[in-house]
């Protein structure tokens, strides 16, 4: 383990020269993609490639992490308990004044209510539901079945509350059920293998990228007086930085909630876009297809593949469900497109080189992800399947199970759901990938 984290050391050390340069992490002009993570759901569908002819869809089969959320724990609260004690102590200079302001309107929208789903988090969630509709209208046709699973974790709930609500608005025949317990949550949101070590590597990593792309100098003199006091209320910038981030990131979550207040303007482009950096690389480490201990992480996604395809064999079976729903985490469907092997969002890169690959938390696992598997089937009883994540078509572009083929497309993003099948059954059934 020590010889493992020093390799990490080192690396981030040989790296630094390259994190210092400018880079806009894709952001486009637009400042809240710089939340990461954290990033309220951008409705970008992409173009749809019409299915071949004579084949309709009959059922989807959907995972969707929870929509816009407020911070969990110390991350609405921290911050903001930093330059409580700072304005006791009487060292916040008129900036730093002005962002306690705004950090206590925000500190007061977490106070009992750490992780909920906000305002723009329901509609996140109806409007890819009314998208989803649209899209595959005739698979919602008639008196049908939608089979519900979610977390246990509140969000998730209320996220499939307005899901199906949206849903049912547009097909009133539709007949829901809906389960969620223990056994739930771990299928749609399984530990990863081996976590403590993960979590050492990660945990250790993230400490040193923190000090490498981000330099907390500048803000300690805007927001805090030049007094010996300032030791003792903030004896680490870094970490400090860290919350800002946080709840800097948090702000366009809560929206509908506080006015539109945003926290961007209290700091330099380099500032926001190294703890940027810092946040997608400690996510990609901690949840994405890495070539460090992505294995471990992505290995814990076996079972909802396997979850998937029992219900989509009944599913087909009988044709009275029109869809199967799940809602769960970031945790789950980042390691599941990993595990897939999905175009454009399950890549493998060495930790601490994501970005630099464009591949950016933003738009890989922002708030409200989502994964739609959409069934067809023609007159002879062939069905094809489609997937979508965000709203985007993909295809499976390479798999990281030694020994497993990867299915071929018939025709644009549409496979076969026989070869698609045996491809999700050798990953659901290796019993030693990942350890």
């Amino acid at each position: 383990m020590r010889k493992s984290l020093l390799c990490i050391a080192l690396f981030v050390v040989a790296l630094f020269p390259l994190m210092g340069q400018a880079d806009d992490l894709g952001i486009g002009g637009n400042t809240d993609r710089l939340g990461g993570v954290f990033h309220s759901y951008e409705a970008a569908p992409g173009p749809q490639t019409p299915a071949p002819r004579g084949f309709k869809p009959v059922y989807v089969s959907h995972y969707g992490r929870h929509g816009s959320r407020r911070q969990i724990g110390s991350g609405g609260s921290e911050a903001y308990k930093y330059f409580r004690k700072a304005a006791e102590a009487n060292i916040l200079t008129e900036e730093g004044k002005a962002l306690y302001r705004d950090l206590e309107v925000l500190y007061e929208e977490h106070k009992g209510m750490d992780g909920e789903l906000t305002i723009r988090g329901g509609m996140e969630h109806k409007g890819v539901s009314q998208r989803m509709y649209e899209r595959f209208k005739p698979a919602f046709k008639g008196k049908k079945t939608v089979h519900c699973q979610s977390s246990t974790i509140q969000r998730c709930l209320l996220s499939m509350a307005n899901f199906t609500s949206q849903l049912k608005g547009n097909a009133p025949a539709l007949e829901f059920d809906f389960i969620t317990g223990k056994k739930y949550f771990e299928l749609l949101c399984r530990g990863y293998y081996a976590p403590d070590q993960y979590k050492e590597r990660s945990s250790f990593l993230s400490d040193s990228l923190v000090h490498a792309l981000f330099d907390p100098s500048r803000i300690m003199s805007a927001f805090f007086t030049d007094s010996p006091k300032v030791k003792d209320v903030v004896p680490d910038p870094w970490r400090l930085g860290r919350y800002l981030y946080l709840i800097l990131a948090d702000c366009q979550d809560l929206k509908y909630e506080t006015d539109g207040l945003d926290l961007y303007k209290y700091f330099t482009e380099e500032e926001l876009i190294g703890l940027a950096k810092f946040s997608n690389e400690t996510m990609y480490a901690s949840m994405g297809n890495n070539a460090d201990w992505g294995d471990n992480i992505i290995w814990a996604q076996k079972w909802l593949v396997e979850d998937i395809v029992i219900r989509a064999d009944k599913a087909l079976s009988g044709g009275d469900v029109a869809a199967d729903l799940r809602f769960g985490h970031d945790s789950a469907i980042m390691p599941l497109a990993g595990l897939l092997g999905l175009d454009g969002v399950g890549r493998r890169f060495k930790v601490g080189e994501a970005w630099k690959n464009g591949h950016y938390m933003w738009e890989v696992v922002p708030m409200c992800t989502n994964l739609q598997m959409a069934f067809y089937k023609n007159r002879k009883g062939e069905i094809l399947v489609k997937m979508l994540y965000n709203e985007r078509e993909r295809t499976i572009a390479e798999c990281f199970i030694p020994g497993v083929s990867i299915p071929q497309p018939v025709t644009g993003p549409y496979y076969k759901w026989e070869d698609l099948r045996a491809y999700l059954i050798d990953i659901s059934k290796n019993k030693e990938f990942g350890k």
